[in-house]
């Protein structure tokens, strides 16, 4: 793996840390998605701050840096940062819960199912991706490093995050503008692991999709919902993207914001 020491991290992409003076009881780690960076979650980061909770919202190794840095990193380096930020705060918390969106919903599950956390709430959980052709991606993988795709900025989102003005483009240019198959395959392993944790997961989980979603299919509220063993919930947003936590609808973004300080914030969910 590379040394991200030595990396030039994008000002979106450092983690963010949002703690209390005195700190808080209850802390909740945010996990962000594949190619994603902690700047997606500021958003919920700043309402759950404002609510009462210290928040920590993690960098995977290879994200928020560059192409070669993000191909030198697995699942394992994903999964375990976040494994990492979250035992610290379980440390130093009476409670810790965790909110993730994409694949950071995929792999908050699995810490979930580990950790026998209480709750949590998922952006469009990477639970179930129809649109990733498994069998293809297997066998670029065995050949190919990356491949050139479309992609252009779009101007309708608004950010929360600090950030530089050219952070989306450069980043767009760096992820976003490529196939990465080794890459996608290890997504769609953690999706696996995920999707396995659920059948013994007891965590109070509360999960968005979006109905203009067309990387994750709103079928993973219903997964939720029947696979999971905790008190569980499924709020479906008809107009919102897959980009739930700073979507450019405003008023499924504002009731996703909502929906989060409530449900990690009541005693018992309903």
């Amino acid at each position: 793996m590379t040394n991200n020491l030595a990396l030039t991290v994008r000002k979106c992409a450092k983690p963010i840390t949002l703690v209390h003076e005195p700190k808080a009881n209850k802390a909740v780690v945010c996990l962000h998605g594949y190619t994603g960076y902690p700047g997606e979650l500021a958003l919920p980061a700043k309402e759950l701050f404002s609510a009462g909770f210290d928040v920590f919202v993690p960098r995977y190794p290879g994200h928020g840096t560059n192409a070669k840095d993000f191909m030198s990193t697995r699942r394992d380096d994903w999964i375990g940062e976040a494994e990492r930020v979250y035992r610290k705060a379980a440390d130093d918390y009476e409670e810790v819960a965790l909110v993730g969106h994409s694949m950071g919903g995929a792999i908050a599950t699995i810490l979930a199912e580990r950790y026998g956390i209480k709750k949590m709430v998922l952006y469009a959980p990477a639970l179930s991706l129809p649109t990733l052709p498994r069998n293809l991606i297997v066998f670029m993988s065995l050949f190919m490093k990356r491949k050139k795709q479309s992609w252009q900025r779009d101007l309708r989102y608004t950010f929360f995050d600090e950030r530089d003005e050219d952070d989306d483009a450069y980043l767009g240019a760096q992820y976003w503008s490529w196939i990465y198959p080794r890459q996608l395959r290890e997504l769609a392993l953690i999706k696996d692991e995920a999707v396995k944790a659920l059948a013994s997961l007891e965590t109070d989980t509360l999960v968005f999709t979006g109905g203009g979603d067309e990387t994750v299919p709103q079928d993973v509220g219903i997964l939720v919902i029947q696979e999971g063993k905790g008190n569980n919930n499924w709020i479906h947003l008809p107009r919102a993207t897959h980009l739930i936590p700073y979507d450019f609808n405003e008023s499924s973004r504002i009731e996703a914001m909502e929906g989060t300080v409530t449900w990690l914030s009541a005693q018992n969910p309903l």
